[in-house]
């Protein structure tokens, strides 16, 4: 004899109390629940109300014009754009109405349901026994919702849709027949009741989206899929927090769903999306925007972009300091108010450049607004500690005020929905890493949120010559996608190999077909664009007249002789080298050697804070407004960091050897303004190559692409109508073959391969029945890791520098604060978390390769400094009194002046 399992409470409910005469058990399937408030619910019914109700909302107030557009090309055929909206718009509602469907299982019910008082009793008093489910996690309720889906004759291509709603890969394998009491019940006994539930809620959502049966439903392709499960994603996580959407009493009667939608939307006070009206004076436009006249870079590339008939890629190649970024502005503007873009994303190679840039992006995103609130997204590891960027917090579309005044609105800001990592390219004006971009086509949980936020926005990629082959990689893939969204692509650079110009050109066709492009490849400034899936080029305009820079050799025991000779008149001197230890020990010497002179050491191996206070000094001291007095016997010796972001001008310049187009970039700090008067012995730029041990060197960049720099170098440079020429030598693939050539190539080979490893293959867009499960068919797991995988090499150690004191006091670095001591017993404020954090530095390459030996070795956080969001998680690396330290039996030492530096075994 069966026995059955005697409840000790039955609650009856009155249907009619809750929602009147049509109720049905699947008013009583749950969706939400609070663990330890057991009197708290959403029912499976309401919160799929509540995610269809945002999906229209976002659809109708949100979504840029340019993706519903796109979606309504590709998902309908309808020629009248009002009706292919509407057709659209149900099709997202159906999504959502269906995407927890899963839910409406023995597997889910189960789980939740002792989390509701007496919802177990009620289901089992509604014919439906929750007993002795003994697998429920084996059917996840998105992998449930792609089966039952498919089991009721809906598309793939639907159903994966659902199944991929929580962003991640899910088992597609026959889950019915594996896991039959998951779907049916104990010994599937409730097979016709379940389905029956399941049939009900389907025609339900049919019928409301306005499909008679499911083969009325469209079949959306692969790019559709990626866009609609990311705003499926993107309503479900709004509709599932109780900020928006509070939960009920347990059977409560749900509230009206159009105040409940009402309340919930003006709690989350989203903007509506940007729209460019059209632009009839484009000189006009540059002139209001930035405040000069266009040149004739600036007024051509406006020029061609008007005149495009669809969306395509812009590449940009001109010198530096010629007004690369205001152009790609002024063209994004245009492009925007063309293809109905509702938002920009500019990417830059560091955290550096992004936060160099941030002010001029943020200053001209304030004059899009027009009297609407729109949002901005600095969009990097660090931006906690950009204050320009914190400044515009605390706000949101009724309530932001302007720096200056507060009783001035300001129409941008920073809204705090999209301050997640996976939400940051969903604002309205993004400027970031490239990283970010590059992500896109990462196997990596929510991906489809990336897509997203790029497919409605112009996208602009700055100095996309500082992208390895590893990276190159991820760009390509990406520029694919934007490609199939019909985004438009504005690429600058000072100079691109042809080889390089030409991939990125097939990148965003996605072809591998050769490109037909007539330009002489000796142009420049040159642009290269497509329209209409064709490749065109036009050498452009250059209204400022060519420079010569005298080219000399240098031994590296003439350098302290030689910078005492050119400077003997004053004027200031840059020596760009290609290690930071390198940058240490040439400072040191000539500090040394040349005390009259004064020496700044500049490289990545200070702490966020010194760092920092360097680029406020080099920007006074040799920046664009820089005095003859600010300029006078100065010295710089650094690294790559001096060719990038910062706007500084030189007198005389040396540089180690590095490959040409990053040589050519460096020459952008030499006499880079007409402002200055230089000495008499400075009046003739000139760069000198350093001849130093180029093991270091070599290893960065490989021994071909120095020797071949080396080779066609000339004694002067003409800028900038040499640097086409220069580059396209140093990087043509050599009629005979050598060493050094076979092992550049196999390292580009190794790169390429080793980043394919997680990329998604962009080639299977071209096929039309391809679903996500087939593209996402791995993913690389944690943020960080992901970050991690878009870039070679192996992952930074970062940690905390801060000073302790023989009694074990923690303390800020003798020149910060005071050297303050910093309490360890209570939670940092927020204010002094955030100066903290801004003593971050990155450890040696040598620590990295014992990543794991490092960590071990390396201080804890104290326990309450853990309760600070912004320190949660750190590492510490703490000096003695002398700034001194031990890890791994290497000696360190920081300063002010040189930053972090291994104490050789010979110094104090």
């Amino acid at each position: 004899m069966t026995n059955k399992r005697k409840y000790s409470k039955i609650i009856y409910v009155d249907t009619a109390a809750i929602k009147g005469d049509n109720m049905s058990v699947i008013d009583f399937m749950a969706a939400k629940s609070v663990p330890f408030e057991k009197n708290k619910w959403l029912s499976f019914v309401t919160h799929s109300e509540d995610t269809s109700d945002i999906i229209c909302r976002l659809f109708d107030k949100w979504l840029s014009k340019h993706e519903c557009d796109f979606i309504a090309e590709y998902l309908v055929d309808h020629a009248d754009k009002d009706s292919a909206a509407k057709a659209v718009r149900n099709y997202c509602r159906l999504t959502a109405l269906l995407h927890d469907i899963g839910k409406i299982t023995p597997a889910f019910q189960s789980k939740i349901t002792d989390n509701i008082e007496g919802h177990r009793e009620l289901l089992y008093q509604n014919g439906l026994d929750l007993d002795r489910i003994n697998d429920p996690k084996s059917s996840p309720h998105n992998a449930a919702g792609y089966a039952i889906l498919t089991e009721f004759g809906f598309s793939d291509e639907t159903a994966a849709i659902v199944g991929f709603h929580h962003g991640r890969t899910f088992s597609s394998a026959d889950q019915i027949g594996n896991y039959p009491t998951n779907y049916y019940g104990r010994g599937s006994k409730q097979k016709r009741e379940w389905r029956t539930l399941w049939n009900e809620w389907i025609e339900h959502s049919l019928s409301i989206c306005g499909y008679s049966s499911v083969e009325d439903v469209p079949v959306p392709d692969v790019k559709l899929q990626m866009l609609v499960t990311a705003l499926l994603i993107m309503s479900d996580w709004i509709a599932s927090n109780t900020y928006y959407f509070p939960l009920f009493d347990t059977f409560e009667k749900p509230a009206d769903r159009k105040s409940r939608l009402s309340y919930a939307w003006k709690k989350l006070d989203l903007p509506l999306y940007w729209e460019v009206e059209p632009i009839f004076d484009k000189c006009r436009m540059f002139e209001e925007r930035f405040g000069f006249s266009p040149n004739l870079v600036q007024r051509e590339l406006m020029e061609i972009v008007d005149n495009t008939v669809s969306p395509g890629i812009y590449i940009l190649e001109a010198p530096m300091g010629l007004g690369k970024t205001e152009a790609a502005l002024a063209a994004a503007e245009l492009l925007a108010g063309k293809y109905k873009c509702g938002g920009i994303y500019f990417g830059l190679p560091t955290q550096a450049t992004a936060n160099g840039i941030f002010g001029r992006i943020k200053q001209w995103s304030e004059q899009q607004c027009d009297g609407e609130k729109h949002t901005i997204r600095l969009a990097h590891g660090m931006t906690e500690l950009n204050e320009e960027y914190q400044s515009l917090f605390n706000g949101s579309a009724n309530d932001v005020y302007s720096e200056t005044d507060e009783s001035t609105e300001r129409n941008i800001f920073v809204h705090e929905w999209f301050e997640g990592s996976k939400q940051a390219l969903l604002a309205d004006f993004v400027i970031g890493t490239i990283d970010q971009f590059l992500l896109a086509s990462l196997k990596q949980k929510h991906v489809m949120l990336r897509h997203l936020g790029l497919a409605g926005k112009v996208v602009i990629i700055d100095e996309c010559h500082a992208y390895d082959a590893y990276m190159n990689v991820y760009l390509d893939r990406t520029l694919s996608w934007m490609g199939a969204y019909k985004v438009p692509v504005i690429i600058l650079s000072a100079t691109l190999p042809p080889a390089r110009r030409t991939g990125l050109i097939k990148a965003y066709l996605n072809t591998k077909k050769d490109i037909q492009n007539t330009t002489d490849e000796n142009a420049y400034p040159v642009l290269t664009w497509t329209d209409s899936k064709q490749a065109f080029g036009k050498a452009l305009g250059y209204d400022t007249p060519d420079k010569k820079i005298k080219v000399s050799r240098l031994e590296e025991a003439e350098l302290t002789a030689v910078m005492r000779e050119r400077l003997s008149h004053g004027g200031c001197a840059a020596i760009i080298v290609n290690t930071v230890k390198k940058a240490q020990e040439l400072a040191r010497t000539i500090s040394d050697e040349l005390s009259e002179f004064e020496v700044i050491c500049f490289h990545s191996r200070f702490t966020a804070t010194d760092r920092a206070d360097i680029e406020k000094t080099l920007l006074k001291r040799v920046g664009k407004t820089s005095s003859e007095i600010d300029r006078d016997r100065l010295i710089v010796v650094g690294t790559q960091v001096i060719e990038q972001s910062l706007d500084i001008d030189f007198d005389y310049m040396v540089t180690e050897l590095c490959p040409m187009d990053l040589l050519l970039q460096r020459t952008g700090r030499l006499h880079r303004h007409d402002t200055h008067d230089r000495p008499q012995e400075l009046t003739q730029p000139v760069i000198s190559i350093l001849d130093t041990d180029s093991g270091g060197s070599e290893l960065i960049y490989g021994k071909w692409l120095l020797e071949q720099t080396k080779k066609y170098l000339p004694d002067e440079l003409t800028i900038p109508s040499c640097i086409p020429s220069l580059v396209s030598k140093v990087y043509a693939e050599p009629n005979e073959t050598s060493s050094e050539w076979e092992e550049h190539k196999r390292k580009i080979d190794d790169k390429e391969t080793k980043a394919r490893k997680y990329c998604i293959d962009s080639k299977k867009l071209r096929k039309s029945d391809i679903t996500l499960d087939e593209l996402l068919d791995d993913n690389v797991g944690n943020s960080q890791r992901a970050e991690a995988s878009v870039r070679d090499g192996e992952d930074s150690i970062e940690v905390l520098l801060l000073t302790k004191s023989n009694n074990g006091c923690l303390r800020f670095l003798p020149w910060r604060n005071g050297g303050a001591e910093i309490d360890m017993t209570i939670t940092p404020s927020e204010r002094e978390s955030a100066a903290i954090a801004r003593e971050r530095i990155k450890l040696p390459m040598y620590f990295t390769k014992r990543f794991n030996e490092t960590i071990d070795m390396l201080d804890v956080i104290p326990d309450r400094w853990r309760e600070s969001k912004l320190l949660k998680g750190e590492l510490l690396l703490t000096l003695n009194e002398e700034l001194e330290s031990e890890l791994l039996e290497r000696k360190l030492r920081y300063s002010k002046e040189y930053g972090l530096e291994e104490i050789k075994e010979n110094e104090g």
